[in-house]
């Protein structure tokens, strides 16, 4: 038995390996049932004894508030999925691919059970599954609901379009690469780390490494599924890369603490920086390997494309803490972001490579110092101060430019509006949502 054991661990940790590769061959879906027959588990066997005592009297007030917080997330998370994952059944093309989606939607139902029972009966939120979900609503944030209602929104339309391709390689991209990939992959990472290293809550311990287990194959399932759907139809690379533009400024607000308290991570030994870097390089590594260059997707690219995990995370913060990504923070400009703005700006311009210019495209503003972009050898490079005989003037306020890059504001309403006025070359004007990303 305990031979048994360790195999079915090891061939688990190989899988979890193999899907953060960004290169591999194709992922067997029976290869996969089989791992969810081995690994099956029951969320009303480990036992919560010893984590109610761990909870009071080893846990400080911060670490159990933050735990709450997080955990939160996770409970309402898994009741989502599990919820939206039934129009994937119809929508699958081969018999293999619906067997092992109903044993994921199985796999999810199940976690929400142990979620749900663990804040229950070690925190005491609520007194059934319903009442529970209520207790912690109010800890869910923004960009949580924002992605969530974007994944409810796609996989009703799959529900009534089971035929649709499209919708159907949103659902999964959305699904498996953004919501079990980069928000809770991350997390899960770092809370069996904490937990293993100080040997506290050893049943949520149990029952996280559990659900982790579960969710490598549910990503690998959608690594493989994606692959095979932009191989046979590459236009559809397109589609995805504009519903990652979409997603991911929420996505960058989902793990925000309340009153962005950074001591949420600081207490279980590691920085939010940590988190969002692990979850960028999870995101990158997927994409590459379904098939989709990560320096096409403006989002990744405006953090800091082609830099490493680490610095995309730090950038990404820096703007969220500015109140340019997210709703967490009021917006408060200085040099530093306004640098790191146009720093993301050169960047998208130069995902074309065929960058020509008649002449500097300058910004000007009222509020801030002023900035332009011009090209040289198809290379678009920006600088602050004011060009020579300027093709093309944007005149703003900082923070309505601000709130552009960060997706709060239109561009094309702000136009209308009066909030962005634009003076001289108007074919370049006619270029400018191309040549921004758009």
């Amino acid at each position: 038995m305990a031979h048994d054991t360790a195999e079915r661990e090891s061939a688990s940790l190989a899988l979890e390996q193999e899907i953060d590769r960004p290169s591999g061959g194709a992922i067997d879906y029976t290869r996969l049932y089989r791992l969810w027959e081995d690994n099956n588990w029951s969320a009303y066997d480990i036992d919560l004894t010893r984590d109610m005592t761990d909870w009071r009297k080893k846990l400080s007030a911060k670490q159990r508030a933050a735990a709450r917080w997080n955990y939160a997330l996770f409970l309402h998370g898994e009741e989502a999925v599990a919820r939206t994952l039934a129009p994937f059944v119809g929508a699958l093309w081969t018999q293999e691919q619906r067997v092992f989606v109903t044993t994921q939607i199985v796999d999810e139902a199940r976690h929400h059970v142990f979620f749900s029972r663990f804040m229950r009966e070690v925190l005491g939120d609520g007194r059934d599954m319903a009442t529970t979900l209520d207790a912690v609503d109010s800890e869910l944030t923004t960009g949580f609901r924002q992605v969530f209602a974007e994944l409810d929104s796609v996989t009703d339309r799959l529900r009534q379009r089971p035929q649709d391709r499209l919708l159907l390689a949103r659902s999964v991209l959305l699904y498996h690469l953004i919501v079990e990939g980069t928000m809770a992959h991350p997390s899960q990472h770092f809370i069996r780390a904490y937990l293993a290293r100080r040997g506290l809550l050893p049943g949520f311990s149990e029952g996280i490494a559990r659900i982790s287990r579960d969710e490598s194959r549910h990503m690998a399932f959608g690594i493989q599924v994606l692959t095979e759907l932009v191989a046979e139809a590459p236009d559809l690379r397109h589609d995805l890369v504009r519903t990652l533009n979409k997603v991911l400024p929420w996505v960058i607000g989902v793990f925000v603490p309340p009153n962005l308290d950074q001591d949420y991570a600081r207490c279980f030994g590691f920085e939010m920086a940590d988190i969002y870097a692990f979850g960028l390089r999870s995101l990158q590594s997927k994409l590459t390997r379904v098939g989709i260059d990560p320096g096409t997707v403006r989002s990744l690219v405006q953090v800091g494309g082609g830099l490493s995990p680490d610095e995309q995370a730090r950038r990404a913060l820096t703007l969220l803490y500015a109140g340019v990504l997210g709703d967490a923070a009021p917006l408060r400009l200085d040099e530093s972001v306004m640098d790191l703005l146009f720093d993301g700006l050169e960047r998208v311009v130069n995902m074309s490579s065929h960058l020509d210019l008649p002449g500097p495209i300058q910004w000007s503003f009222p509020d801030a110092a002023p900035w332009y972009l011009v090209a040289h050898d198809g290379r678009g490079t920006v600088h602050r101060g004011q060009a020579l005989a300027p093709a093309l003037t944007i005149s703003c306020q900082a923070e309505d430019w601000a709130r552009i890059a960060g997706q709060k504001l239109n561009a094309r309403l702000a136009v209308l509006r009066g909030r962005l006025r634009i003076k001289g070359d108007m074919r370049l004007a006619m270029r400018l949502p191309s040549l921004l990303g758009d």
